[in-house]
């Protein structure tokens, strides 16, 4: 008889705690996080609440491990955009691009729950601010790569500057899509940000100051 392949006890777990942050996720955005439930959470993963509990005892736990998730795909996503730009494939322009385009899908929905709950919640403030700290830390070093690494302060600062101000238009921009429907005067905002950038960097270049 053939053999069969059966998973080890940390296959398993992985495999149930991967589907539990799924359906931590998917809830989030379907009710906000403040009206997601571990009983919910627990039946759209299709597992026991006592299981569900066993990886993460308490709900803090839950939240950040399911943003930390979220957020780690995002950050793989990035990289992996700024490769091609490395490799010539896209140009920054196109980068931009993406980065609105991640943030003004499911991403920014999510991630508006926690910074809401945080807000008024010690204990997921708590839980998230490391994990909100690591993806914006990887978001740098990604637009590090885009734009070419500089060694001094002076170069390190403008860039978090810019990468800052993109993903804080993302942010905005994802924010007023929730009542505005003006996907075109968005689309204009972002191809304005990109000439202000490309006006600032041409500006550095001939040694102006600005």
């Amino acid at each position: 008889m053939p053999a069969h392949n059966r998973r080890t006890q940390a296959e398993r777990s992985l495999e149930t705690t991967t589907s539990i942050l799924e359906a931590t996720l998917s809830c989030i955005l379907d009710k906000g996080l403040i009206n997601t439930s571990t009983t919910e959470v627990a039946r759209r993963a299709g597992v026991s609440r006592g299981a569900l509990l066993h990886h993460y005892p308490v709900k803090e736990a839950l939240m950040a491990e399911a943003l930390r998730m979220l957020l780690h795909r995002e950050i793989a996503a990035a990289d992996d955009r700024a490769k091609s730009v490395v490799e010539e494939n896209i140009d920054v322009d196109q980068f931009i691009d993406f980065v609105w385009e991640r943030f003004s899908g499911d991403l920014y929905m999510v991630s508006m729950e926690f910074v809401n709950a945080s807000r008024t919640d010690p204990k997921i403030r708590e839980a998230l601010i490391p994990v909100a700290t690591e993806f914006n830390e990887a978001y740098g070093r990604v637009w590090e790569r885009v734009t070419g690494s500089g060694d001094d302060p002076e170069t390190r600062m403008r860039q978090k500057i810019e990468i800052t101000a993109i993903m804080c238009l993302a942010r905005g921009m994802a924010t007023q899509t929730i009542w505005r429907e003006e996907p075109e005067l968005f689309r204009e905002t972002i191809d304005y940000w990109k000439r202000l950038l490309k006006l600032a960097r041409d500006a550095r270049d001939k040694g102006l100051n600005i």
